[in-house]
Parts: structure tokens; sequence; C-alpha cells
């Protein structure tokens, strides 16, 4: 039984994409010596970290200091419901939780009020920086805002949590990474194909752009769905990075992710002309992606920034990534990612399609 042509072609094209070894080898050495690099030299547990502040009192004093804790460089702070944030606490998305509690500006008039502060005790390099940094806050207020009163005075409780060390954080990142580099190719290989005159040939044929569009797709996807196993794999047996989340919802966001990617890489075939044009798009696109997407570190942008961090696929990627990896996180985490990352692979497929030309 003669096979379809979509699929004659996929393996054409794979085969040739597994015999250029530069092709699939670079990307994955990259993350392979960025994953060796930080997890073996470097130890960077004292990383910038999430700090939650549960305002229970809503008062104006009680708002001063949750700004007060806003304005620290380094410290990304949120303000959800007392069980939202006590359960990320427990995952570990978080290095502090302080508790403003009803009564806290009634208090102050007449003594000092405890805050409640919880610290991560399985992480003991955060929970320092994190104590160190709510201790710092509460008593420049103490100075600024209430000089003249006792003040707030931190009554301070360790607990265990699902402790995600920096590696574990890594290596996602990584997957992520991996899957923009490889598939961003596919944009300069069908740039290359048409300088080459392979699909004009092509065009002369009864195939359809739509069929050689998935035919690529596969064979750049299988190459992807290994390097992520090789990345994924060398995380668990080299430092013992777990999957604490389902495999079906990790195979969907690998999936999803590679389908943005190509998705850019078909786009920017269609708005180039020439292979250099197309790689430099390509790397003009990459780059910046790399680093705001949070391959490497957690990054909370400033608010001019937020929006094009917040709409680009790898940051979706990647966070969807770390919540099926790190926390074991379900639909609810991850849906609203899929959904970004299934935008980005709907607009770049329908525009390259649009726009395809043989010659």
């Amino acid at each position: 039984m003669k096979q379809p042509a979509v699929i004659e072609l996929a393996i054409l094209q794979g085969k040739m994409l597994a015999r250029n070894v530069s092709f699939w080898s670079v990307s994955l050495l990259i993350a392979g010596l960025s994953m060796l690099v930080f997890g073996y030299l470097f130890k960077p547990d004292a990383r910038p970290f999430s700090l939650a502040v549960i305002d229970e009192d809503a008062t104006q004093t009680s708002q001063s200091l949750t700004a007060a804790f806003e304005g620290v460089e380094n410290v990304t702070v949120s303000t959800r419901s007392r069980g939202e944030e006590m359960q990320r606490f427990q995952d570990g998305k978080l290095g502090a939780v302080v508790i403003l509690p009803h009564g806290f500006e009634a208090g102050l008039t007449h003594g000092q009020t405890p805050v409640e502060a919880y610290f991560d005790a399985s992480d003991p390099v955060r929970a320092s920086l994190a104590q160190t940094t709510v201790a710092g806050v509460i008593e420049k207020f103490n100075q600024q805002a209430i000089p003249d009163r006792a003040g707030a005075v931190i009554d301070s409780r360790s607990q265990g949590t699902k402790h995600v060390r920096f590696i574990d954080f890594l290596t996602p990142g990584m997957v992520g990474m991996t899957i923009m580099w490889t598939n961003l190719v596919v944009g300069a290989l069908m740039i290359t194909w048409r300088e080459q005159g392979i699909l004009r040939r092509l065009g002369t044929t009864p195939l359809r752009p739509s069929t050689l569009i998935a035919a690529q797709a596969i064979s750049f996807a299988s190459i992807s769905i290994v390097q992520s196993a090789i990345v994924l794999g060398m995380g668990a047996l080299l430092f013992g990075v777990e999957l604490h989340g389902s495999l079906v919802f990790l195979s969907i966001t690998v999936f999803l992710g590679i389908m943005a990617m190509l998705g850019i890489g078909y786009a920017i075939s269609s708005f180039t002309r020439t292979t250099p044009s197309a790689h430099a798009v390509g790397q003009l696109v990459a780059f910046p992606m790399m680093f705001l997407g949070r391959s490497y570190f957690p990054m909370d942008p400033p608010g001019f920034m937020r929006p094009v961090v917040n709409a680009i696929p790898l940051s979706h990627l990647n966070d969807a990534l770390r919540e099926v990896v790190n926390y074991g996180g379900g639909f609810g985490d991850i849906g609203v990612h899929w959904l970004f990352l299934l935008a980005w692979a709907a607009a770049g497929f329908i525009a390259s399609s649009l726009l395809f030309r043989w010659q």
C-alpha cells in the first residue's frame, strides 16, 4: 500500500535533517552546556524570588507596608487570597508569605503588632535571602511610617515546601529554547529550497503547498521531540530533575510549542527573499525571545515591557513546561499558555499558506 505523499515527504525530509548534524546538534549542545555550567559550576539559588503579601487589614497603614514590599528590587510581589498564596507557597513557587492580620493598624497604636511571615525551610539560601529582605522592609517601614510607635514585628515561621532548585527551573527552559532554535530554521530552509529551484520543480507536480508544509512540520517536530527527550533525560540522569506532572500534558505542551515556533519560521520565509536575510530575521527574533522568554532566569519585567514578555510564545512555552515538570500543574494551570501557543501556530501557518510562493 502506497504511503500518502505527506508521509513520504516527511520521511525524506527527516532523513535529510538527520544527516545534517550541525542542524540538530548545535541547539542541543547549547542546552546541554548550559545545564552543565549552571548545574555544576554555579548554584544561583539566591536568585530573585517571589513573595506574597496578604493584606487582611485593608487599611491605609497596611497598604503602605504592602507598597513598601512592592518597591523592593529583584522581588516579585503577588497579592492573591490567603488560600491561593499558601498553596503556591506549599508548591515551592514563593520564597516567603507575609500576612498583615486584621487589626494591624489599630494594634500599632497600642504597641508592637506581629506580622506573620512564612519562609521556605527546604531552601536555606532562599529562606535566608527572604528573611533578610522582609526584616529590612519592616524595619524601614517602622522608622519612616511610625517613628513614634513600637511598630511591627515579625512572627517568623519556617515551613517545608516542594523545593525547586535552579537546575529544576533551568531544564524546562532549555527544552523550550531548543524547540525555538530548531524550528525557526524552517524559514531559512524553505528559502534555500526556493533559491536552489527545488520548490519550482515541486510546483510543477500536483503537490499542494499545504502538503509540503505539513511534511516539513512532521520532520522538524520529530527532531524536536527527540531533542526534548534528550534534554529532559539529561536533567533526570545528571541532576535528578523529576517530572511531577502528567506525561500527556508535557507531550501536548511540547507539540504546541513546536507548532508555534514552526509557524513563526514559516512566516519568516514568507516575508524574506534570501537565505541570509531569513537567518538574520530569525536571529533577530530568537535572541530577544530567548532572554525575555525566561529560558535561563526568572524575570519580572518593567511595566512597559510586560505586555511584550507576556505575548511572546517562548514565555508561554517555558511557563507551561515548568508548571508540568516542576509543579505537576494541570489544565487549569497551563490552559492559557496552550491557547497562546495555539494562536501563534495558527497565525503563522495561515500567513505562510496565504503568502506561499514556489519561486
